[in-house]
């Protein structure tokens, strides 16, 4: 996997960073909905020096970065997905005990990790990259990768995350294959050597994968700018995520979604992916006004 850096003088201004949270289709139809809101309200969240996107924060972060134009279709392109995990469901295929335990949470480290991406190898059998690429080939925007978009996943081998980046020279829909394959529920994805499973594995948002010294979204020399952290899902691994990078001088805002699902699994439905368009509409008309006014200060 090849390095990307940004050029020598990306240290004179802070850089800011979105981090796009996981949540299924339903987290999706959430998250897409607030962009558009925030966007429409004058939040410029496209132009974001990095987005960070895990799982369904891939695919939102994809669309933000590509075509923001084309997020109020993203409700009705996860109808599609939502419904292809219930016919899976009904097929008897995948594991939805896998599923819950993810959601259940547990100490986040590579050992956790290794196990639930062991699991969800055994649960549903890897595709290959080609397999992956198709996955998701209707239901992403078409062009060049964004050099800001990063796409999180787990070597379910090591349990170290990774965050795919146009650097890696693999398709974008290989990349959101290999961060929303959630354990029991979707394929693992076999590429660059190694079987790659759902960044929500470590983390639901890893923002503090930011700050990954193999990395490269933030780099070392650059000034501290404003996080802001959306997530369609609540989890206690956020604000350890944002006491890390405040540590580091960022700002940092975290907004998460409004109740609007009963239980984990509700993020498969097709029956909420309404019910969550409606929810992420009306939260950014609540929020937009201050969150503007944060972003421009």
């Amino acid at each position: 996997m090849n390095e990307h850096r940004q050029p020598a003088d990306s240290a004179l201004v802070p850089l800011n960073a979105l981090v796009l949270g996981g949540g299924g289709p339903v987290g999706v139809a959430w998250t897409s909905t607030l962009l558009h809101g925030l966007e429409s309200a004058g939040l410029p969240l496209s132009e974001s020096g990095v987005v960070l996107g895990t799982s369904a924060g891939s695919v939102a972060g994809a669309w933000l970065t590509m075509d923001p134009a084309g997020l109020p279709a993203l409700p009705g392109l996860m109808q599609k997905r939502a419904a292809w995990h219930a016919k899976n469901a009904a097929a008897g295929h995948g594991d939805p005990a896998l599923l819950r335990r993810l959601a259940d949470g547990g100490p986040h480290g590579p050992d956790r990790a290794v196990k639930i991406g062991q699991a969800a190898i055994a649960a549903i059998t890897p595709i290959s990259a080609a397999e992956a690429d198709q996955l998701w080939k209707e239901a992403l925007p078409e062009g060049a990768w964004p050099r800001q978009l990063r796409a999180v996943s787990v070597n379910a081998n090591t349990g170290v995350a990774h965050g795919w980046s146009a650097a890696d020279a693999i398709p974008l829909g290989v990349a959101v294959s290999c961060s929303t394959a959630a354990p029991g529920a979707a394929p693992p994805v076999t590429v660059a050597g190694s079987v790659w499973v759902d960044g929500g594995v470590r983390s639901n948002t890893n923002a503090d994968l930011l700050l990954d010294p193999e990395g490269d979204a933030f780099p070392a020399d650059s000034l501290p700018g404003r996080v802001l952290i959306l997530a369609p899902m609540p989890s206690a691994v956020i604000a350890r995520e944002e006491a890390v990078l405040a540590e580091r001088g960022h700002h940092v805002r975290v907004i998460v979604s409004v109740p609007f699902y009963e239980k984990p699994q509700d993020m498969l439905d097709p029956a909420v992916i309404d019910i969550a368009a409606a929810a992420g509409e009306s939260q950014a008309d609540d929020i937009a006004e201050d969150l503007v006014k944060w972003w421009n200060r």
